[in-house]
């Protein structure tokens, strides 16, 4: 009897642990959105791009993993030990042409919805995929800086004022 009660109350703990961990998914997600980028050109060989969001739900409950679709390439997300609920995503190009200026929209996939988006093979059905969220990557583009650097400027000011200490000099001595 005690070997059955034992066997019961097992039973009854494991199907308890199932019911509250399924079934609990974020709900309402908001992100809060900060994006890093390659500013100038000139002084790296390649440009690097970083978004960086916080993921809040209106249950509590945080995904454990996200996935990120870029322009049709997915990537995980790595995720903050320090701060939950924060995570990042990277990227780079060989050039800074070959990272594109502007805004690139990014769909984040938990679990769920990344297994359904692996399951789908036609088009339509990818597309048919929810993303768990939509976040935004706003790349403002890498600078060149001036046409002509600082260092031209210096050499003609200096070759103008050796020029007129010249003159002047020349003046005084006929």
């Amino acid at each position: 009897m005690f070997r059955l009660l034992s066997m019961l109350s097992t039973i009854l703990a494991f199907l308890t642990l199932i019911i509250l961990t399924a079934g609990q998914n974020c709900e309402s997600p908001q992100f809060k959105v900060t994006t890093y980028s390659t500013q100038d050109a000139r002084l790296t060989t390649e440009s690097a791009a970083q978004l960086e969001f916080t993921v809040k739900c209106k249950n509590g409950k945080q995904p454990s993993n996200l996935y990120a679709d870029i322009n049709g390439q997915i990537i995980p997300c790595a995720q903050s030990v320090s701060s939950p609920g924060k995570y990042y995503i990277s990227g780079s190009a060989a050039t800074p042409k070959q990272l594109a200026r502007g805004r690139i929209s990014v769909k984040l996939y938990d679990d769920d919805s990344y297994s359904a988006l692996r399951k789908a093979r036609a088009d339509d059905a990818v597309k048919a995929v929810k993303p768990f969220g939509e976040v935004e990557l706003i790349c403002s583009g890498a600078s060149y800086g001036p046409w002509l650097p600082s260092e031209f400027f210096a050499v003609i000011v200096f070759g103008a004022i050796w020029w007129i200490a010249y003159r002047e000099r020349s003046k005084i001595l006929v």
